[in-house]
């Protein structure tokens, strides 16, 4: 009896693919781009991204810096499509790592330009990192500000719509 393997994913249309990708940790996500040519560059386009501790486990020095530069060119991809949401959270790792010099508000803006509807941050110090104008977006549905353990003063012109 002979089996036939037929890959049914690979024939779904590619907003449909990135949907799925989009509920994998982006090292995963990424993963799948050896699948095969059709694969390669689908993760750039998903509309969730998350970075947590996970995304930076088992990262060195040395490749810390890679990563950062991954994380950038990931958000500034020509692709530009609509972000429904942006997860940076610390849970093992710190985002604010001198060494490395994370660009946290630069990813944040970019997230506003691409129109994201939730952004959730779950840091250790947000005071600094946080741009002004993701207080006056319209796209935003949901924002959710964890700074454990600081207190974190409003700018005085907030305007968020449609949160």
């Amino acid at each position: 009896m002979a089996i036939c393997v037929e890959d049914r994913i690979s024939s779904f249309p590619d907003p449909i693919l990135c949907h799925i990708l989009s509920f994998l940790p982006i090292k995963e996500a990424v993963r799948t781009s050896i699948i095969s040519t059709k694969w390669r560059y689908l993760f750039a386009s998903i509309s969730t991204i998350k970075f947590d501790g996970y995304s930076m486990s088992c990262l060195t020095d040395r490749n810390m810096d890679s990563f950062k530069n991954f994380v950038d060119r990931l958000l500034k991809s020509p692709d530009q499509v609509r972000l429904d949401c942006f997860r940076l959270s610390h849970e093992i790792c710190s985002w604010n790592d001198e060494d490395h010099d994370f660009d946290i508000s630069g990813w944040i803006c970019v997230a506003l330009c691409r129109g994201v509807k939730e952004i959730e941050l779950q840091l250790s110090y947000l005071e600094d990192i946080l741009p002004a104008v993701l207080f006056t977006c319209r796209s935003l549905v949901t924002l959710k500000l964890d700074a454990v353990g600081h207190k974190f003063k409003f700018p005085s012109d907030v305007c968020l719509g449609n949160l």
